[in-house]
């Protein structure tokens, strides 16, 4: 069954808003400790950037990754601004380059995403 594009947008929309309601609360300070937090910068941003892409039907791959990217650099900025917490150069990175690696994996495999989608709707 294929969802519909706005479920993913949906999902895409609730992850930034979490990020940046959850990332100002006290309990955010120290959530993820180094080196964990690493790894969960690149497992949200990637998850978003999965999102947009499906949401946007894998039509503008540059516009999911400069929206991602731009997040995570928003993401940093505001962390900046809050007790406790500080921006990191190399979190953005690493936001940037999970999303970049995410979307080239999509796009190299469009045509199988595909293939498997045309397939379910012939059974």
């Amino acid at each position: 069954m294929r969802l519909p594009r706005s479920f993913y947008l949906l999902g895409a929309a609730t992850l930034a808003v979490a990020l940046f309601w959850g990332g100002g609360q006290p309990f955010a300070v120290g959530l993820f400790p180094v080196p964990y937090d690493k790894l969960a910068h690149s497992v949200y941003f990637a998850t978003l950037a999965v999102l947009l892409w499906f949401g946007t039907g894998g039509r503008w791959p540059v516009l999911v990754f400069l929206v991602v990217s731009a997040i995570g650099g928003l993401d940093e900025l505001h962390q900046s601004t809050l007790p406790g917490r500080v921006a990191d150069f190399y979190d953005y990175l690493i936001d940037t380059v999970a999303a970049g690696l995410v979307i080239t994996l999509l796009e190299k495999n469009k045509a199988v995403l595909e293939a498997l989608q045309h397939r379910k709707h012939m059974v």
